[in-house]
């Protein structure tokens, strides 16, 4: 199954654990926040409008089984071509049964996705994934001998086959990328001890998803009236907006007091996680785990390394947006659960989803009325999955199958932040739409490391542009703060992720041990140095690590930063209007995974290599914060 990570070529099937990958990365970005409940929000009633319509995939379940039937069938056929490969009619054969498979287990595989995620407690559902995870290590078995294979057809004799057969033109480019990671293809023999590690390599990530999602229970918490309340992961952050300082700190130790009492289990899950990514960049000669996660999607290792040096350099303007915190809330020690309280009183406003829609709608108006008409076609025909309810995973995300309109899940609750999370997940919505039905599926999916670009574009045109019309001080307050707060979950939070999941892998590599007292050691340390002086860090801040899906999808969480930086130069010039820019834009948008990431981001205006992108991003905080410094210490 012909596929791209990045832009290097990923042929589908050379091994489960990359197609596992693959597939679960897909188009899959998971906002970096949860939305959170609020109580008049709790109250919303789901209609079936407010649900996917899953019936444009597979109108049943038999449909999807008869799809996963035929993935099996086809595999087998793609194994009798095995030391056939250099001969034209051969190799065209092979890559476009390669293609379909890809595209066929695509789909069986986010619908299964997108079924285990509303029923996360239902164990039908866990064996549709079950089933289908199972489906792909069988095929990436069976095609071992596709990558080792392509890799050694001799030059000529390739050309030849292209010169043959003219229907190979289709996948020339993807070949040559192949081929240009020859060094890192196996022998066949090793590509299939690979495939079949595949399954057992990815537990790790497949138990932390159970247990956090599933089987993790929280205790009750008292709220301001006394009642006992069930702690969950979606009631968490109304908790700590309460008033009351005991309520907040109970929640806390509540939560991360439950994290704690597993935290061995954890830190095992966490250590074989890390181990899997270090065994399989050892097994492909890539000389460290981040160089492999990096190097296969055509990301130079100085990027990342720019993202920590820069941020590092400039977490002064962290610190003193801490210390105006805890000057505002007025506390003599701030800790990690007051960061919930509004600075700004009397903002709590409640908004009903179709209002939202409105509003995200409105608020990508510099984007032009194409862009908004796809908008409205999402939210009129059941693309988004919008309330949260028992049983259903908590977050924000969007994923895409190539050839049908791309799902959003929400747990919407009518805050702020949600409206924004809308606005969000749109933009990765309206991404997926415009790469798929502007490129050829080989082309369409996007790199990870643009992916957040789109998607915080929108969300810092809609704040924004509410910024500027605010009708008085205390809203534009409460909205400069929100932007503030956008930098601080975004660009430093998730490069002090990214610093720790580097930190993680180096000690590995080195050959130490992940204890849990190690890791939360170091992430305690982490979170001293990037929020200062003004924040008293209690020690279970520490166990933070143990409730972060990302640190298993393998050197993801700093894309988040570096396409937050991207978006804020790119939101920059597209406010400033222009027929010129916005249609790089869109072109950005409708190029898909048609060149290399930082190609990609250089024709849209933003160079990624040059840590100038980075300053720039921390340039705006520190105006943003100046402003806010000024409005708030100005009198009424």
């Amino acid at each position: 199954m012909l596929r791209k990570s990045g832009v290097s070529l990923i042929v589908f099937l050379v091994s489960a654990a990359l197609l596992l990958h693959c597939i679960a990365g897909h188009n899959l970005f998971f906002a970096p926040r949860v939305a959170h409940a609020t109580e008049q929000g709790a109250k919303e009633k789901r209609s079936v409008q407010d649900t996917w319509d899953l019936t444009r995939l597979y109108k049943n379940e038999g449909d999807w089984a008869k799809d996963v039937n035929r993935i099996n069938e086809n595999v087998y056929r793609l194994a009798s071509f095995k030391g056939k490969l250099a001969n034209e009619t051969n190799l065209f054969d092979a890559m476009a049964l390669e293609e379909d498979l890809s595209k066929t287990m695509e789909k069986v595989y986010v619908y299964a996705h997108l079924q285990f995620d509303t029923h996360t407690t239902d164990p039908h559902y866990q064996a549709m994934l079950d089933k289908v995870r199972q489906t792909g290590q069988n095929a990436g078995v069976s095609a071992a001998y596709l990558g080792p294979e392509l890799v050694a057809i001799q030059v000529r004799t390739l050309h030849r086959l292209y010169q043959n057969d003219k229907r190979l033109d289709k996948y020339k480019d993807h070949i040559a990328e192949l081929r240009k990671e020859k060094n890192h293809i196996l022998p066949e023999g090793e590509e299939k001890l690979l495939a079949l590690a595949g399954a057992a390599a990815s537990n790790s990530a497949h138990t932390y998803q159970l247990f956090s999602e599933a089987d993790l229970k929280f205790p009750y918490v008292k709220n301001e009236r006394g009642e006992e309340i069930p702690l969950t992961k979606a009631n968490y952050g109304s908790f700590l907006k309460s008033a009351d300082a005991k309520v907040r700190q109970c929640a806390f130790t509540a939560m991360y007091g439950t994290y704690d009492q597993f935290k061995n289990t954890f830190a095992s899950l966490m250590q074989g996680e890390v181990k899997q990514n270090i065994l399989y960049a050892k097994a492909r000669r890539y000389p460290s785990a981040r160089n492999a996660s990096l190097s296969s999607a055509d990301i130079p290792d100085k990027v990342y390394d720019n993202l920590i040096q820069t941020v590092n350099r400039r977490l002064h303007l962290l610190h003193r947006y801490m210390s105006l915190h805890k000057k505002m809330l007025g506390l003599d020690a701030m800790h990690k659960y007051d960061l919930g309280l509004p600075l700004i009183k009397g903002t709590n406003k409640y908004y009903p989803f179709e209002k939202a829609e409105k509003m995200v709608h409105d608020g990508l108006a510099p984007l032009g009325q194409e862009y908004q008409q796809v908008v409205n076609k999402a939210f009129a025909n059941r693309w988004v999955d919008v309330y949260s309810y028992p049983g259903k995973t908590v977050g924000a995300y969007q994923t895409g199958v190539y050839g049908y309109p791309p799902y959003i899940l929400l747990n919407y609750h009518g805050t702020l932040n949600d409206v924004l999370t809308a606005a969000h997940e749109m933009g990765h919505a309206v991404h997926t739409y415009y790469a798929d039905r502007s490129q050829p599926y080989l082309d369409s999916h996007y790199p990870i490391f643009v992916a957040e670009v789109a998607s915080t574009v929108n969300e810092s045109l809609l704040l924004r542009q509410w910024i500027a019309h605010s009708k008085n001080k205390q809203e534009k307050a409460a909205l400069l703060k929100h932007y503030l707060d956008m930098f601080q979950g975004t660009l430093f939070m998730q490069t002090m992720f990214a610093e720790f999941e580097d930190g993680m892998h180096r000690a590995a590599e080195k050959g130490e041990a992940l204890t849990a007292e190690r890791l939360s050691a170091m992430y305690l340390g982490l979170t001293k140095k990037y929020y200062g002086p003004a924040l008293h860090v209690d020690p279970l801040v520490g166990m933070e690590w143990a409730r972060i899906p990302h640190f298993y999808k393998n050197f993801y969480v700093y894309q988040y930063a570096t396409g937050f930086s991207a978006a804020i130069a790119l939101s920059d010039g597209l406010l400033k209007g222009g027929t010129s820019r916005k249609q790089k834009y869109l072109a950005f948008l409708k190029a898909g995974g048609s060149q290399p990431p930082l190609d990609l981001l250089k024709a849209a205006g933003v160079d990624m290599a040059d840590p100038a992108v980075i300053n720039r991003a921390l340039d705006v905080f520190a105006e943003t914060l100046d402003e806010f410094e000024k409005l708030v210490n100005t009198p009424a």
